[in-house]
């Protein structure tokens, strides 16, 4: 199991003035139902919905303005190859100039056709999320997927960088480990590395208390620092809404509205009065489902990354 390296405390940096990662909500619908994931349980949160292409241009705009080196991640709680419009909203974000604009899929949809269409909008980076070796496992991992499609996805998507001539794109499958596939790890780096695709090993989260995370250690047992997600991160739900961090992906706190906000505003306001209370250790007044929150110890885990 990923050890969490709680002792890197100088990887704690805070994003001055504008965040380093923004996640935006383009599309917040999804076609599995994962055993790691509370995505089944999102109605009874927020609504299913696409972003209004003129709120994610204006939120690009400002990017494209504030910080055109951020991680833009063009979806935070949904499968991108369901939004009609993808391709024309990552080639937006890259006319305007941002470096890294990346997907995080679960590949089922990601057939030759699509793979080809983000492909040539100019799409930096994309991670696909596979979590098994064996597809026995897939299956209870990924439910409602299809491990072979999604391999071949991969493989497909693989040869069309190289038969496009895009091979300055990184293309990742991604393994989430857990006490259900953490037997699988190495045969799972094998196989992709020896094929030529990158391989990130990422531990489990709770997704703030929402579902059981066995490599969590209770709060109480160790000594808290402040969430490297938390300093850099803003997530930006589909109706505009931003939430307070990576792991909140219902939008349970809310931290700015940017149908009415800039990003800049929201991230120097309340978020910023948020991120004063990890450094200042003043966990204890902050919003009940971050008070108690252990995710913050992943994001010092010790990720493994190959290729």
């Amino acid at each position: 199991m990923l050890t969490n390296e709680l002792s890197k405390i100088t990887r704690t940096t805070e994003s001055v003035g504008f965040p380093d990662v923004v996640l935006i909500d383009n599309l917040n619908a999804c076609n599995l139902r994962c055993s790691m994931c509370d995505h089944p349980n999102i109605k009874n949160y927020r609504k299913i919905q696409r972003m209004d292409w003129g709120l994610y241009t204006k939120i690009i705009d400002e990017i494209a303005i504030e910080n055109p080196d951020a991680r833009v991640w063009m979806i935070f709680f949904g499968e991108p190859f369901l939004c009609i419009d993808m391709p024309e909203r990552i080639k937006y974000a890259k006319d305007k100039g941002l470096k890294h604009v990346l997907l995080n899929t679960n590949g089922v949809f990601m057939t030759p056709a699509k793979a080809n269409a983000v492909i040539e909008a100019g799409l930096d980076e994309i991670h696909v999320g596979i979590d098994a070796f064996n597809h026995s496992t897939y299956d209870k991992i990924r439910v409602g997927g299809d491990y072979l499609q999604v391999v071949r996805n991969v493989l497909d998507y693989s040869g069309l960088l190289h038969e496009l001539g895009h091979n300055g794109q990184k293309l990742f499958v991604q393994f989430v480990e857990s006490e259900s596939n953490e037997g699988e790890v190495d045969d799972f780096k094998q196989f992709w590395s020896s094929r030529g695709v990158g391989v990130k090993v990422r531990p489990k989260v709770s997704w703030g208390g929402l579902i059981d995370a066995e490599n969590l250690q209770d709060n109480c047992q160790v000594v808290r620092k402040p969430c490297y997600w938390l300093m850099r991160t803003m997530n930006i739900c589909a109706d505009g809404l931003v939430a307070f961090c990576s792991c909140d992906v219902h939008c349970r706190v809310k931290c700015g509205d940017l149908n009415k906000q800039s990003i800049k505003e929201i991230w120097n306001g309340q978020s910023a009065e948020y991120r004063l209370m990890h450094k200042e250790h003043r966990f204890d007044e902050l919003p009940e489902m971050c008070r108690g929150c252990k995710d913050w110890q992943s994001t010092y885990s010790d990720t493994v990354e190959v290729g």
